[in-house]
């Protein structure tokens, strides 16, 4: 044993803490029996080792120096507070001082202190480039005295400093304490870390602040109000207090759903995660365990008797069990299960569980016994249209410095399939690059922000002064735009403005998504359709084939890239769809996966169509050489498109010929 590890137990048995709770846990032997001796000690070292740190950040702070300094002297007496632009008022202000301070950050902000007499007032947080050389000539030539300090930090450097370098070992050693205690299962709830609770009082708005999804807030109101008058609904023989399945893609509202149809009920929600798991065998059963006993205290404490569970995130306890070789794999949802079949009556008390998750039955397999237990499912769908407009209006509204010329109804056609979460993160992200910009939020920077949310920041580093790299790229995203344009422009009988209107392309881009490994791309509006034909699918393989097509016709077929790999892989998912999931070319109509004698033979035509497809593309893009190589080089020139440009600049190219 090292001499400092010595030394430092010799202390705590030395201290008077120590022998304390030596003497404590003597005395409470009988309640602190089932305590094993060694998690006694851990706690008691720990104990002492936290007196010993705080005797010493309390010893730190009293020997601070008292002394003033400078900075705080004028400060104290600031009287008026005034935030303001340093324009020419500002000037007139400073040349009519006695004194005046400039207190500069580390950010390069200056806060301007000027004294008039008994009077001192401030200027907030210029930026540095603002006090130009000439507002120094102006205080020189007028005599005023004028002085630049350090702005100080609020927590003096050296207690930090000192405290890590005389307790770094310390702070080692309470963190093994920590974590032999959280391995030995003290630590695993301690403080509400896997759950909390909330009281209907502690819950605030309403259901009716809850904009759009009349069709969701239907359902629950039906359910509330089975669960209020549930001796009513027995008469039709309704009797079991229902747990709750909420599906659907995350940030949809059900969460939010959730603690209302709390609110509703007027009784306490008890919330935590489907990741419960705590690293060891049966430690997820024994949250489990916790978790309803917990319920069951809160509920017995409530008028109605009542208490809600909501498990969010719920997927991995509602997979198929039997799926793993561990024995107790399974354990977490048997014990949910077991609490799931006795919600009826537990303690004459009643508890309804309701788990969200981001699947349903229709998309992944649930386990049977843990779908037989949700006897009521609903899935939470994404806004549409006319809800996404009042979405976005809703998250505008305390946007004070905004453009009052911003198109919501054109916004909201072009944010199609996103959730409500992910609109207030677009209005959110708007407001920050407005900022950056000194501008309103306006419309060009929701479009931006929506960009950078969906699919990532952009940058234009990776390919600056790679020239072959950025004609490829170039080359590779017109023959996508082209493939929609001509294919469009026929389904419309030669109409441009209608052409232009119907496609769904919001601009072209040559830059760099690194979130997405994308070097180019076309960001286009989402579809709000659940269903498509077999005509508008093949059309959608031809517009993913046109980027490698383009390739093929200006490079020649041996030098085309493998930067199409993404678009293969999603015409790889359509045709699959189609020939193996649909049987859609096929008069059997059949879901061919596993069945290996079909599928053999459904995969040879799914080849054959997309060499079909292929060629087709090929056919629409031969004609138009010039014109891709053409649009590439404006491309290359601005690294940006809008839909708009592009169609002027094909008219133009037209005129030109």
């Amino acid at each position: 044993m090292s001499d400092w590890l010595k030394k430092l137990i010799e202390k705590i048995k030395n201290s008077e803490l120590y022998k304390k709770i030596e003497k404590k846990l003597k005395e409470s032997a009988p309640a602190t029996q089932n305590i094993p001796t060694k998690q006694k000690v851990l706690m008691g070292i720990s104990l002492v080792l936290m007196l010993d740190i705080s005797m010493f950040m309390m010893r730190s702070l009293s020997n601070m120096n008292k002394e003033e300094t400078e900075l705080q002297k004028i400060s104290k007496n600031l009287e008026e507070v005034k935030y303001f632009d340093a324009n020419k008022s500002a000037l007139g202000d400073l040349l009519g001082a006695d004194k005046v301070y400039f207190i500069v950050d580390e950010a390069l902000n200056v806060d301007v202190i000027f004294q008039e007499e008994n009077l001192s007032k401030e200027i907030k947080n210029l930026p540095i480039y603002s006090i130009t050389r000439s507002i120094e000539k102006e205080l020189i030539k007028a005599n005023i005295n004028y002085q630049w300090l350090k702005k100080e930090s609020n927590v003096p450097d050296f207690i930090i400093l000192s405290f890590i370098s005389e307790h770094a070992l310390d702070l080692l050693f309470i963190g093994l304490i920590l974590f032999m205690l959280k391995s030995s299962g003290m630590m695993m709830l301690g403080g509400g870390d896997k759950f909390k609770v909330y009281k209907p009082k502690e819950i605030k708005g309403s259901m009716d602040e809850i904009i759009g999804y009349d069709d969701i807030k239907e359902e629950i109101h039906h359910l509330v109000d089975m669960l209020k008058n549930i001796a009513l609904y027995s008469k039709y023989g309704i009797e079991d207090i229902f747990n709750i399945m909420f599906s659907g893609e995350q940030g949809t509202g059900k969460t939010t759903m959730a603690v209302q149809i709390a609110k509703k009920l007027e009784v306490p929600i008890l919330v935590t995660t489907g990741n419960i798991e705590t690293g060891f065998v049966g430690g997820g059963a024994n949250v489990i365990k916790k978790i309803y006993a917990k319920a069951n205290e809160v509920a017995s404490e409530n008028k109605y008797r009542t208490c809600i569970v909501f498990i969010d995130e719920a997927q991995s306890l509602l997979m198929k069990r039997g799926q793993s070789r561990d024995k107790w794999a399974d354990d977490t949802p048997n014990e949910l299960l077991t609490h799931l079949e006795g919600v009826k009556t537990i303690n004459d008390v009643r508890i309804i569980t309701i788990v969200a998750s981001n699947f349903d039955e229709s998309n992944m397999q649930l386990d049977e016994a843990m779908a037989a237990r949700f006897k009521k499912k609903i899935h939470f769908r994404l806004p549409n249209e006319e809800e996404r407009e009042a979405l976005l209006e809703h998250f505008l509204k305390p946007v004070e410095h905004k453009d009052e010329n911003i198109d919501l109804s054109k916004l909201s056609k072009a944010f199609s399939q996103t959730s409500p979460r992910t609109l207030q993160t677009i209005v959110q992200e708007a407001s920050l690059l407005a900022i950056v910009n000194q501008e309103q939020v306006n419309q060009e920077h929701l479009m931006k922000a929506f960009e950078v949310v969906m699919i990532g920041q952009s940058n234009r580093k990776t390919t600056k002064g790679k020239e072959r790299e950025r004609h490829i790229i170039s080359i590779h995203e017109i023959g996508h735009f082209l493939t929609n344009f001509k294919q469009t422009l026929k389904e419309n009988d030669n109409d441009m403005l209608k052409t232009q209107e119907q496609m769904k392309v919001i601009k072209i881009s040559s830059e760099n998504i690194s979130r997405v490994n994308a070097l180019g791309y076309v960001l286009s509006e989402s579809d709000d359709m659940l269903l498509h034909s077999i005509t508008e699918l093949e059309k959608e393989v031809r517009i993913l084939y046109g980027g490698v097509a383009a390739e093929e016709l200006v490079f020649g077929k041996q030098n085309i890239t493998t930067g199409s790999a993404n678009d293969i892989e999603k015409i790889t998912h359509i045709l699959n769809h189609l020939f193996i999931e649909t049987s859609a070319y096929s008069t059997s109509k059949l879901k061919l996966d596993g069945i290996d004698l079909l599928q053999k033979e459904a995969y040879k035509k799914m080849e054959l169509k997309a060499s079909e497809l292929y060629a087709q593309t090929l056919e629409i893009l031969s004609k138009d050489k010039a014109l891709i190589e053409h649009l590439a080089n404006i491309l290359i020139e601005r690294w940006v498109l809008s839909k708009e440009e592009i169609f002027e600049e094909i008219k133009k190219y037209e005129l030109n010929q």
